[in-house]
C-alpha cells in the first residue's frame, strides 16, 4: 500500500513539474549555459546507420545565428549556402542549373532548427519556455511551438513541432564539454532516417562558402577550401 501511494505521490510530483526548473536542469545535462553559449560554429556529419532505414550521408556546418551549409550525397546529391543576413539561399542540385533565390520558410526554420536540435540553447536562441508535464517541456522558438522530452539524464531524447518535425536523439556523449547525440533520426510521414553522428565544435570555416554558389564538385566539406 505505501509503495503505491508513494508510487502516485511521484506521478503528481511529476505533473506538477516546474517548466523553469525543467529547463535549467536540461541546460546543465547539456554542458551548461555558459559552454552552449560560447560555440559560434559546428559542423555536424550524418552517416547512414547500420539500420533497414539509414538516412542519406550529410554533412553540415551551422555559423550561428544566421548561415549554414548543407551537402547531401546519394540521389538527389544538393550543396545548399543560406546567408540570411544577405537574404539569399544559393543552391547546386542533381539535374537543376544552379542558381540564387530569397530564403523560404524552410531555410528560417532550419536556422532555429540546428540551434534547438543540437545545442538546446544558445547566446542567439533562448527559446521561451511555455509548459511541462511529466518528462516533457514545451518551448516557442523562432515563431513554432516545440515538444521536448527529456530522458532520465534530462537530455533531449525527442524534439517534435507538430506536422513539421520529429527528431529522436539518442546514445549522448560528451564532445569538448557538450553532450550531443551520436544516433538520430528524423520522422515525417511513411519516411524514418536513421543515421550516425559525429560533431566538430567552433568548425574553422572558409567565410566565402557564404559568398558563391555552392558546387557539388567541391565534395562534402568545401568550407575547408580557401
Amino acid at each position: 500500500m505505501r509503495v503505491y501511494i508513494a508510487a502516485i505521490l511521484f506521478s503528481v510530483a511529476l505533473e506538477a513539474a516546474d517548466p523553469h526548473e525543467m529547463w535549467e536542469q536540461a541546460v546543465a545535462a547539456k554542458g551548461g549555459r555558459e559552454r552552449l553559449h560560447s560555440v559560434h560554429s559546428l559542423a555536424i556529419y550524418l552517416r547512414p546507420a547500420q539500420l533497414n532505414l539509414p538516412g542519406p550521408p550529410t554533412n553540415w556546418l551551422c555559423v550561428f545565428p544566421d548561415r549554414y551549409f548543407e551537402f547531401t550525397g546519394r540521389m538527389n546529391a544538393r550543396a545548399i549556402a543560406v546567408d540570411r543576413s544577405a537574404g539569399r539561399v544559393a543552391i547546386d542540385m542533381t539535374g537543376v542549373p544552379r542558381g540564387t533565390r530569397p530564403l523560404g520558410p524552410d531555410e528560417n526554420d532550419r536556422l532555429i532548427l540546428n540551434q534547438l536540435l543540437f545545442l538546446l540553447e544558445t547566446e542567439w536562441l533562448q527559446p521561451r519556455i511555455v509548459d511541462a508535464r511529466s518528462n516533457e517541456l514545451t518551448v516557442e522558438a523562432g515563431g513554432r511551438q516545440f515538444r521536448i522530452q527529456l530522458d532520465r539524464d534530462n537530455l533531449p531524447r525527442r524534439i517534435q513541432a507538430k506536422h513539421l518535425y520529429d527528431y529522436t536523439l539518442e546514445r549522448y556523449r560528451d564532445f569538448k564539454g557538450l553532450k550531443l547525440p551520436v544516433r538520430v533520426t528524423s520522422r515525417g510521414g511513411i519516411r524514418q532516417w536513421t543515421w550516425d553522428a559525429d560533431y566538430e565544435i567552433d568548425a574553422k570555416y572558409n567565410p566565402k562558402i557564404f559568398e558563391r554558389v555552392p558546387d557539388l564538385a567541391d565534395g562534402p566539406e568545401p568550407w575547408r577550401r580557401r
